[in-house]
């Protein structure tokens, strides 16, 4: 199974045992796993339809990109929690680690060397190479290797709510207007109550996305990481909007972001890192001496 992954991801590392261990992962993917699709079959089978007769081109072009996008969230987030992003100890012996390398250090829960950038996970028990965060949906924290997936990830979930909150929208809308300011919740039907649950859901999801996307746009583009944000002593590693999306897309980021199993290469391998200066020139601040982690 492995090995058959590996033809998809070059270069990467897998996770042997995928698992979800704290209980808020398991709340949050649960929600995700099994809401949305409920979510979703319930558009195909009663918004939708009051807008678009089923047989229709424009009921099925609607259904296709719904279904193109639900396949786009999950497959990134299977492929998030499938990269091995944590730091391999193996490796870090291989090298020396002397003055001219900046910002290195030892990690006192691993008993290890940890390469700039890296931070230790309480709840993966392990460094994590390039930390951004720990993300509940996904059961893993997002760096170096993953962080490509979390982005589209977050993107398309920002598209597929955006598009079921604008027929939701519509058809909430229509649907409270059948009642008047004195009808009570019993009085509703059960259609009319599935569908106000189902906008919840759907308003939450909206809201999480949209929440996710501000959020972490800035710190994608300025090529920054969440938990670098609250450093005093932070260096920078802006090298333009560019090459920062490129360190997290790839070499071929102008397809890398369609699907996941489009093979992308990183221009980087996470340890070794480039400092910008205020004059825009850079500065090694590591060097690998080992071969390139598979």
């Amino acid at each position: 199974m492995l090995a058959s992954l590996n033809r998809f991801f070059p270069r990467m590392r897998l996770r042997r045992n995928v698992q979800l261990i704290s209980k808020m992962d398991i709340f949050c993917h649960l929600i995700l796993v099994i809401c949305l699709p409920v979510s979703l079959l319930y558009e195909f089978i009663a918004v939708i339809p009051k807008y678009h007769s089923p047989g229709g081109y424009a009921y099925a072009l609607i259904v296709i990109c719904v279904i193109l996008l639900y396949i786009n969230v999950m497959a990134n987030m299977i492929a998030c929690m499938m990269v091995d992003i944590s730091v391999d100890c193996d490796r870090i012996k291989s090298f020396d680690v002397n003055d001219e390398c900046v910002n290195w250090r030892h990690c006192k829960i691993c008993n290890a060397l940890a390469p700039p950038r890296s931070w230790h996970c309480a709840t993966c028990g392990t460094c994590i190479l390039t930390r951004d965060h720990h993300c509940n949906f996904t059961g893993c924290c997002i760096g170096h290797q993953n962080y490509r997936y979390f982005t589209c990830f977050v993107l398309y979930s920002f598209v597929l709510s955006s598009l079921l909150m604008f027929y939701n929208l519509k058809y909430f809308i229509w649907s409270m207007g059948q009642l008047t300011y004195h009808t009570h919740f019993s009085d509703m039907t059960f259609l009319q109550i599935l569908h106000n649950s189902v906008f919840t859901l759907n308003l939450i999801y909206q809201i999480f996305s949209t929440g996710m996307i501000i959020l972490h746009a800035p710190f994608v583009l300025k090529g920054e990481l969440i938990g670098e944000r609250n450093l005093k002593d932070k260096h920078n590693y802006d090298a333009g909007i560019y090459y920062n999306l490129r360190g997290i897309f790839g070499q071929h980021m102008h397809v890398a972001w369609i699907f996941p199993l489009f093979a992308s290469q990183l221009p980087g391998d996470g340890y070794n890192w480039k400092l910008t200066t205020k004059d825009k020139s850079t500065e090694t601040i590591a060097t690998i001496r080992s071969r390139p982690t598979v």
